[in-house]
This record gives structure tokens, C-alpha cells and sequence, in this order.
């Protein structure tokens, strides 16, 4: 785990477990921007080895200056930092990067988990027997949900969970996460498997017309 500057003045801490993916903007060789998703294989306090996809014939000039972005679920971190080379290591590309000294914190909205209380059927392996509960939302975010049960019913497998918006019914697969103890039921934690981008899309703006709901009644 390492510790980084924001240029708000607070430290912060990263574990590469914790992110979710890289952005890298780099120039081609055309002059042109290109913005690559990148997995982060190793990060320490002088280099992040980075990989992408691999491409046949793929060439940027190094070393060269980039923005690295850092996705996580609470948000994204900006930095300005240094391309150094890059190899060929079938089947990725592995990009290594100048560890930044400071980050620029840019909060992602629609990963911010809301309240909600919408109705949900909840499709899991209990057992090994299919089972099905009908049960309510706690909370929602474009990358995840949490539910609420009366035990902590969870699998391995992959779940499968149908939120009843009202307007909509979403089905997204759902892998367990963790659960917690409220009063005398619990909460589940999941994060989406398999979400169609509609749907994500809609969960995301959901979850910002709440947060503007929430400020304007709190500034009541």
C-alpha cells in the first residue's frame, strides 16, 4: 500500500486491489490524443507497471509526458507523470509509468452509492437449491447494490438480482461482496457481473437525481 499527495494537501493511501482500472492519454505517433483502459499489474513509489491489450504493430514514442487516471469506486485520481517504455508481452502490452508524486481527487458521481428503497427479487443458490427472495434495496450505485435480508444468503456463483424501479426492471448478475449486521436483519453487498450498458446508464443517472434531491431537501 502506498501513500500519494493530493494537491488538496491530504495523504492518501492506494491498494492496487482496490482499483478498478487505468486511464492513460498518450500522444501517437500521429500527434493525435488516444485514451487506453488499463489493468495495473505492480505500483510502487518509483514505477506502475500498467498493461493493455495486445495490438499487432503497435508503436508510441518513449519516453513521452501522459495523464494517468486512477478509477476507483469512490472516484477518479488525476496526475500528470512520464511514459518511460513500453514491451510487448503477448497477450498484453505492458506500459511502465513514472509513479506520480501527487493526484488531483475528481469525485466520479455515478459510482456514489444512494439510498434507496425500491423492491427486488433476489435469485441465488441456498444450499445448492435455487432459491428466490423478495426483498428491498439499501443502497445503489452503477457498480454495485446493497440489499437487505433477514440472514446472510449468499454463493460463490454469481446471483442474480431484478430491481423494480417502477419504470423499469433491471436484471444484472451480482457477485457477493460482503455482508453487515443491521438492527436484526442484514445487509448484502454485490457488485454488477453482467449489467447491459442501458441499464447501467440508468442506475447512474438515478443515482444523481437523488443526490440532487438529497441536497435540495437538506438545504431546506
Amino acid at each position: 500500500m502506498l501513500k500519494f499527495m493530493l494537491r488538496a494537501g491530504m495523504k492518501y493511501d492506494f491498494n492496487i486491489k482496490d482499483i478498478k482500472y487505468l486511464k492513460i492519454l498518450y500522444t501517437n505517433e500521429n500527434n493525435n490524443p488516444v485514451y487506453v483502459k488499463a489493468s495495473v499489474k505492480r505500483m510502487d513509489n518509483r514505477e506502475i507497471t500498467a498493461c493493455i491489450k495486445y495490438e499487432e504493430n503497435f508503436s508510441i514514442q518513449t519516453p513521452q509526458d501522459i495523464t494517468l487516471s486512477i478509477v476507483r469506486e469512490e472516484g477518479l485520481y488525476r496526475a500528470q507523470t512520464k511514459l518511460k517504455s513500453y514491451a510487448f508481452n503477448e497477450p498484453y502490452i505492458n506500459f511502465y509509468l513514472e509513479t506520480p508524486e501527487d493526484f488531483e481527487y475528481r469525485q466520479n458521481r455515478e459510482y456514489f452509492r444512494v439510498t434507496a428503497d425500491y423492491d427486488c427479487l433476489y435469485h441465488v443458490k441456498n444450499n445448492d437449491q435455487p432459491a428466490t427472495f423478495d426483498t428491498k434495496i439499501f443502497d445503489i450505485s452503477a457498480s454495485g447494490i446493497s440489499i437487505i435480508l433477514p440472514a446472510p444468503v449468499f454463493s460463490e456463483e454469481d446471483a442474480e438480482i431484478e430491481i423494480l424501479t417502477g419504470e423499469r426492471i433491471i436484471k444484472t448478475k451480482v457477485q457477493y461482496i460482503r455482508s453487515e449486521k443491521i438492527n436484526n436483519d442484514y445487509k448484502l453487498s454485490f457488485q454488477y457481473t453482467e449489467i447491459s450498458d442501458n441499464d447501467r446508464d440508468f442506475i447512474s443517472k438515478m443515482c444523481i437525481q437523488k443526490q440532487l434531491e438529497d441536497k435540495r431537501n437538506r438545504n431546506i
